[in-house]
């Protein structure tokens, strides 16, 4: 005689899905950026420091653009400094980058267990294609930069965009994120946020965590918090 058995099997929920910022949340690419703003400022006779990149972390690049302007007395036409940074930027992305520890790791266990990813940016395309290399082929279901949206961060439509792009609720994703410009956008799509500060402290929001840094994070942390990405269903096992 078959007996029916029913069995509880966790598996990934597919309206489920994980957004990751890149700049400073993946790699670790804010030094990177820090040492070009001062080449490239000190090539027009300008002082750059930490302070001057705090207040254009996380972009938009007009903000970048109209704040080096501002800067610099406009000593340049506008769209000058934005061009130069992605030149020098492309190099030292290609040559001197560095991952934030733990990335590739987490990044694995959600491809192991099927959780869906996206890269959302506010870098260029051309940009994170470089950045891409680094990771191995198909680790993100869904990537987005700035070049494939009207308004880039702290807009919410990236966000908005790759969960569109991965056929999942808004409100069923987590984004991960390390400055204020990009914890906005993702508060404002509509996901739940984690926060990794970088040189920024962040407000206290109900749907914002606070994390010190991506290696004191597992996914299994990630899913105690946010069991909304796993769900259970039962299934007939015969035996």
């Amino acid at each position: 005689m078959k007996l029916f058995r029913r069995i509880s099997k966790e598996i990934p929920n597919k309206s489920g899905a994980i957004l990751f910022d890149m700049d400073g949340t993946l790699i670790d690419s804010e030094p990177l950026w820090l040492k070009s703003e001062i080449e490239i400022m000190a090539e027009v006779g300008c002082h750059w420091d930490e302070q001057d990149q705090i207040n254009c972390l996380g972009g938009p690049a007009e903000r970048t653009e109209l704040y080096m302007q501002e800067r610099s007395k406009n000593v340049k036409p506008y769209g000058y400094f934005i061009d130069r940074l992605h030149e020098v930027m492309k190099t030292k992305i290609a040559n001197e980058l560095e991952l934030i520890p733990n990335a590739l790791e987490l990044l694995k266990e959600c491809k192991d267990l099927g959780i869906k990813t996206a890269l959302v940016t506010a870098s260029s395309r051309d940009l994170m294609m470089i950045v891409l290399k680094r990771f191995p082929l198909g680790t993100f279901d869904v990537v987005v930069s700035r070049d494939d949206v009207k308004k880039s961060k702290p807009n919410p439509e990236p966000y908005l965009l790759a969960a569109k792009q991965l056929s999942v609720e808004i409100s069923k994703c987590l984004v991960l994120e390390d400055s204020l410009t990009g914890v906005e956008s993702g508060l404002r799509s509509g996901a739940k946020v984690i926060g990794i500060p970088h040189l920024v402290q962040m407000p206290e929001n109900p749907n914002l965590r606070i994390i010190s840094s991506l290696g004191d994070i597992r996914l299994n942390d990630i899913l105690t918090w946010y069991p909304f990405l796993i769900s259970k269903i039962e299934s007939n096992d015969r035996s």
